[in-house]
């Protein structure tokens, strides 16, 4: 196996913890990974069908426990936010994009760090249009490195809803967002053909990656773990940016 097939597999296991709840939003860390092995559009044109597929797997637990008011708000602006995404992946070439990525693994993992400020005692509102606000940024970020779920993440810890719906929410909303850039990618040339076939020998390995986030949740305590993942985010994300 090569260095970047064993770097792909790892990016794929880590994909499937993070959707089964281990370890906060462990996923930023695929995208600038893959970023240094492949290249910034390849990278995250490749890690997209995992995404849905994994997404896809995530909502039969949680079917219809989500809060749709929410859902629809978010969705709202992503979808105008993935359509700016899919503009501005017509003009940013790789090397910008690479530099984007960096910049967004800093700023993503230093809010990863800082989200224990956001566990207030008062929730927040939702309205359509903060909902309409994140789910534009979300959309937006999203298209160019998939790490826009945070923002979604703060903003629905915020309102202080159960632990259930937060995640059903969370998992329908990304799901969408995830399949409704999978056209804008294939018209730009992000995917085709042989990136499907090239993801299909990984899809269990993100199986495997749910199993065993289903296995660290009983066992393993996730805090430090998360901090040495995020750490390992910032110190990638410089290097993409300074490289």
């Amino acid at each position: 196996m090569s260095v970047e097939h064993l770097a792909f597999a790892c990016a794929a296991l880590l994909i499937g913890i993070s959707k089964a709840g281990f370890g906060g939003g462990i996923g930023i860390l695929t995208g600038p990974v893959l970023t240094i092995f492949f290249g910034a559009k390849p990278a995250v044109g490749k890690m997209l069908p995992l995404l849905v597929v994994c997404d896809a797997i995530a909502l039969y637990p949680y079917w219809r426990q989500w809060d749709w008011p929410n859902v629809r708000n978010l969705l709202a602006g992503g979808v105008l936010g993935i359509v700016l995404g899919w503009l501005a992946l017509h003009v940013i070439d790789d090397n910008l994009l690479t530099r984007l990525i960096g910049l967004l693994a800093i700023v993503f993992s230093l809010l990863q760090f800082a989200r224990v400020y956001y566990n207030r005692d008062d929730a927040i509102e939702p309205g359509f249009w903060p909902g309409f606000g994140v789910g534009l940024a979300t959309g937006f970020v999203s298209t160019l490195s998939h790490v826009g779920g945070l923002l979604t993440s703060m903003y629905l810890l915020m309102q202080k809803m159960d632990s259930r719906r937060f995640v059903a929410t969370t998992t329908l909303f990304y799901f969408w967002i995830n399949l409704l850039k999978m056209p804008a990618y294939w018209q730009v040339g992000m995917i085709d053909e042989q990136t499907l076939l090239y993801d299909l020998p990984f899809v269990p390995v993100v199986f495997a990656g749910v199993a065993l986030g289903v296995v660290m949740n009983r066992y393993v305590s996730d805090v430090w773990f998360g901090r040495i993942v995020y750490g390992s985010v910032l110190v990638i994300g410089v290097y993409l940016l300074v490289k």
